[in-house]
């Protein structure tokens, strides 16, 4: 259940959209941050081998399109068919992904996420919070040794937040899980490293090592540490330096 990244370097539209990206993450839970334009979602589509890239992604050691097979991937935009039950959304990826073990693991994936008792219910019927614990279950369902979760705490309401931070803390155990965030304060309980990205690696290391005030001035126009209780509490406005 590990990752790893070396010398990564995407190209979008004719444009390096990342350069030279390396680390390395096993059983950990990493907190990706940048501004916008960073990169972070097409590290992602570069780790699933949607997008062509130069250098080496691998999984537990597997290196080709194989490694696919670990990952499930939450992306950040999520358009389901209104009409699908919560049971056909997570059940039908995982058949064409899984086969005959795809009704074990949409169950057992959804009762992960506590939503087993809502599986008849219409997929355009959840809440935010529901839709994204459900969009949860489905990567877990597909893969799910390595997650890759897209802004998943973006159009949830605060208890939905909540109870998602909960829902992955509990999951981080077993898994390696990358999820990107805008908002650094409330995910960084949960975070055993921080990805700090600017097209490239800015800083990769533990919170008390990324979340420092002179680490973040190198991407962010205005910032704000604080260390409270256990940890930090980092607020950032989303403005790159140009340069």
């Amino acid at each position: 259940m590990s990752l790893s990244v070396r010398g990564l370097t995407v190209y979008r539209g004719g444009v390096e959209a990342l350069s030279d990206v390396s680390f390395t993450a096993s059983r950990e839970f990493v907190l990706v941050g940048g501004p916008n334009g960073a990169g972070k979602t097409t590290l992602f589509l570069a780790i699933l081998g949607v997008l062509p890239y130069k250098g080496e992604v691998c999984v537990d050691d597997v290196c080709d399109e194989g490694r696919r097979r670990k990952i499930g991937y939450v992306p950040q935009i999520l358009k389901p068919e209104a009409q699908a039950t919560v049971w056909e959304y997570v059940y039908l990826p995982a058949k064409f992904r899984n086969g005959r073990r795809a009704k074990e693991a949409a169950e057992e994936a959804l009762r992960v996420v506590g939503m087993l008792e809502l599986r008849d219910r219409p997929i355009g019927a959840l809440s935010g919070g529901q839709l994204q614990r459900a969009a949860v279950a489905r990567a877990l369902a597909v893969g799910g040794d390595v997650l890759l979760l897209d802004e998943p705490l973006s159009n949830v309401d605060p208890q939905g937040r909540v109870e998602l931070i909960g829902l992955l803390r509990d999951l981080k155990s077993d898994r390696t899980i990358l999820m990107t965030s805008h908002e650094l304060t409330m995910p960084i309980a949960l975070a055993d490293k921080v990805l700090l990205l600017n097209k490239r690696v800015v800083a990769y290391g533990t919170p008390d090592e990324v979340l420092r005030e002179e680490v973040l001035r190198r991407i962010y126009s205005f910032v704000r540490v604080a260390r409270v209780g256990a940890g930090y509490v980092c607020v950032t406005e989303d403005y790159a330096h140009p340069h």
